[in-house]
């Protein structure tokens, strides 16, 4: 392995610790406040009477098409719009019904990695860690496998608005237009639910009700559209960390393998060192402080989950892979109302995922001249991992 394959990653980290140490509070013009301490950020989360999660307005001009898409996302909704949205939708991610569709997503895996049969080196993340949850969130909503290209392409239109506004002309020519696909989608197959349920989730969203009223378009919208692109964004980038984190500690590998019991903590462990989404941001609502910081209204707060998790005052030697430590308080699921309801899926993939892949493969490691990174800022994750195997 070569220090500058995973370079990328290792220096947002590098540069966590360094804001952690030496600047954990500070201000600039693209990311607003940001927090880099696992205590400040865990009081902003729990906190959302004064830290909004409502911070698109600070950006965009109105588009219509994205405002309908977030006019039912849960990440970006308060109270008491929030718990209507996520009663709605509550009853499909509890541990009971997740754990349901173990048999399902074991199904799924080996079909995808039978696509790979005979061969000695594929692309970890297209053959196996995307592929999975797009397939297995498209199932539960009801809406066609077939399809999971289009969800790739909108997902990717979603991924390009950040906290800085995108250019006119991107946004104008590349992002409006897929949000409005995706929006059009999404309705055509909430009226074929309506005159034809099944059982699966967007049925059941279909004919649902807020306040004994049917979900408006943009509620719809915004909880099918989550749920379809944040539903597997997680699972995906802890599969590929996985792999590569295993890689690079041979030792750990082995035992994981030989004992699977180990594989919870490890999972749990890499959910900590390795969080999916390094960030997420809250805007002020009332003035406020921060350890002698005073803070106004209406400012950005960037929350540095990816510094949180590895902070040594919460947790000990915390740049360390260790699958024996106590991970409980790690935040990459976020915390308070917020907390990711697809987080018992995700544990679930990722763990029937690295099984599958240790009961079909005696050895597995990473080809570094063909790996490539999302941008660590905001999603940590491998973008290619190519791997060679043996059986």
């Amino acid at each position: 392995m070569t220090t500058s394959a995973t370079e990328p990653v290792d220096s947002v980290f590098t540069w966590f610790r360094e804001m952690h140490d030496k600047n954990p509070i500070q201000r600039d013009d693209e990311y607003g406040w940001q927090l880099f301490r696992h205590g400040d950020i865990s009081r902003v989360l729990t906190d959302p009477k004064t830290f909004s999660s409502d911070t698109v307005r600070l950006y965009n001009e109105p588009q219509p098409d994205f405002d309908l898409f977030l006019m039912g996302n849960l990440v970006t909704s308060d109270q008491p719009h929030h718990r209507k949205l996520r009663q709605v939708i509550n009853r499909v991610f509890t541990p009971r019904a997740v754990n349901g569709l173990a048999d399902r997503i074991a199904r799924i895996t080996d079909s995808l990695l039978d696509e790979v049969a005979g061969q000695d080196t594929f692309d970890l993340m297209e053959t196996l860690a995307y592929p999975l949850p797009i397939i297995v969130i498209a199932e539960m909503l009801g809406l066609p496998a077939e399809d999971v290209p289009l969800y790739k392409g909108w997902g990717e239109a979603l991924g390009a608005l950040d906290a800085a506004t995108p250019p006119p002309e991107v946004m104008e020519n590349e992002i409006a237009p897929a949000i409005r696909e995706m929006n059009e989608y999404i309705l055509k197959h909430v009226a074929i639910k309506r005159e034809n349920p099944a059982d699966d989730l967007l049925s059941g969203l279909a004919n649902a009700t807020i306040d004994d009223k049917p979900l408006r378009d943009g509620d719809l919208i915004g909880l099918v559209g989550l749920t379809l692109f944040a539903g597997h964004a997680a699972s995906m980038a802890m599969v590929g960390n996985a792999l590569l984190t295993f890689d690079r500690h041979p030792e750990t590998f082995a035992a994981i393998r030989a004992d699977r019991e180990l594989l919870p903590g490890a999972i749990e462990e890499l959910m900590r060192l390795y969080p999916p989404f390094s960030r997420v941001a809250r805007v002020t609502t009332v003035e406020t402080e921060i350890d002698g910081h005073k803070i106004g209204k209406d400012e950005l707060v960037t929350l540095w989950v990816g510094s949180a998790n590895r902070d040594p005052e919460r947790f000990p030697d915390p740049d360390t892979f260790d699958i024996h430590r106590d991970t409980s308080g790690h935040i990459a699921f976020g915390q308070g109302i917020h907390f990711c309801l697809g987080a018992p899926l995700a544990r679930l993939e990722v763990k029937i995922a690295l099984n599958a892949l240790l009961d079909r493969f005696g050895h597995i490691e990473v080809d570094y001249s063909g790996l490539e990174f999302e941008d660590p800022m905001q999603i940590i994750c491998p973008r290619t991992l190519p791997v060679r195997v043996t059986r």
